[in-house]
């Protein structure tokens, strides 16, 4: 996971690593001629020069290409921002203007998946055969709240609580656009769904027993390469995760009412708890009662898995779905970590503004904990 923000005079991109390893085996030379995309159109030019942009920095690729364009301009320029020029290329007419960049083009420089990205079939096949998934799955009354992205004018606070929301049709339209690169992709903002209701949602709240059940049935779907039918898939997990006829009626009333993830009781819930803060004679009372709440915690033995960091090296293998995980993959399922001692040290430093920031942190270990290990006999999600 990558967080970055705007700085002002520099420059900030990212370059895919297939890309790079293209760029790096073309191996520029001086004269030769290239063509770049700029605005929509192919521009033209010539390599002038190779040499670092940084000293410091002798086998950095970047900007190390000094060229000289077709309208006489000259530039530093990347080999990842350089192509060359098929043959039979038509030349603009006037010398140093652009040729308009054809759709086709465009398609030839997307990302080509590489063999077992996409399991046993190719982006295509996964692709159309989730979107049928998909389409079955919205047909059910069980996905409404999640079929469609919140009405952020009806529920303001949702985004300030969910940081990456993700929604059916939303997964859907990238899917007919090829929007992801990998199957573990899919299956990364798949997850969302279900750790999105968990973090807006009271934990128990039957808003985030849907949200459970629609995740597990699309994951298992879009792991088994060869199911064609996701209603078999949902009548299973129906049947392991409603364990009696009165939840699963409880579950069905409010995917009546319901209009999008996070507009169940559950939200009206946090809405009240917000409220009802209590008034403090001393506007920093709170701190010192969050302070006594986390020595509490430490004293219980249940609070060890949460007090520090998740180790990303030394984290063992499991097994905790129908799905395999792997080492390191703890980042590929958790957006935002977060553990006691990171709490702790941000609470003294001053740096919560009031308590529902200090609540949402906390509530975060946990939603993370239940993201990650969803099987509820495990240790971790026992102490949860």
């Amino acid at each position: 996971s990558i967080k970055s923000h705007d700085m002002p005079d520099v420059i900030d991109f990212l370059v895919l690593h297939q890309f790079y390893n293209e760029a790096k085996e073309r191996n520029w030379q001086i004269g030769d001629r290239f063509r770049s995309i700029i605005d929509d159109a192919w521009w033209f030019g010539t390599v002038e020069s190779q040499q670092p942009f940084q000293p410091e920095y002798p086998d950095s690729s970047f900007q190390c290409y000094s060229v000289h364009w077709d309208n006489n301009e000259r530039e530093k320029m990347s080999p990842w921002d350089m192509e060359p020029i098929p043959e039979g290329t038509a030349y603009p007419e006037e010398v140093g203007a652009g040729v308009p960049v054809t759709t086709e083009e465009l398609a030839s420089l997307l990302y080509k998946p590489q063999e077992g990205e996409w399991g046993a079939h190719s982006r295509d096949e996964e692709c159309v055969r989730v979107l049928r998934g998909i389409d079955q799955l919205l047909s059910l009354d069980i996905s409404n709240p999640f079929a469609v992205p919140v009405d952020l004018s009806a529920y303001p606070l949702y985004c300030t609580v969910v940081a990456y929301p993700t929604d059916l049709t939303t997964i859907r339209r990238r899917l007919e656009n090829r929007f992801y690169r990998r199957i573990s992709a899919l299956m990364w903002e798949v997850r969302y769904i279900e750790h999105n209701a968990r973090t807006f949602n009271e934990p128990d709240s039957p808003i985030v027993k849907a949200a459970k059940i629609v995740t597990d049935v699309l994951l298992r779907y879009i792991g088994d390469q060869g199911c064609t039918d996701i209603l078999e898939i949902y009548n299973k997990v129906k049947a392991e995760d409603l364990s009696s006829t009165d939840e699963e009626e409880e579950v069905a009333e409010v995917f009546a009412e319901s209009d999008g993830p996070g507009t169940s009781s559950g939200k009206r819930t946090a809405r009240q708890r917000v409220k009802r803060q209590p008034v403090k004679a001393c506007a920093d009372a709170w701190r010192e009662q969050c302070k006594q709440l986390l020595s509490l915690i430490y004293e219980r033995e249940d609070s060890e898995p949460f007090r520090q960091p998740v180790d990303l090296f030394s984290y063992p293998n499991s097994s905790h779905s129908s799905f395999d995980r792997h080492q390191n993959d703890y980042r590929d399922i958790v957006d935002t970590p977060m553990d006691f001692s990171t709490v702790k040290e941000t609470l003294e430093a001053g740096n919560y503004g009031n308590p529902l920031e200090f609540y949402k942190d906390v509530r975060l270990i946990f939603c993370n904990s239940k993201a990650y290990t969803p099987n509820k006999k495990s240790r971790v999600r026992c102490n949860v």
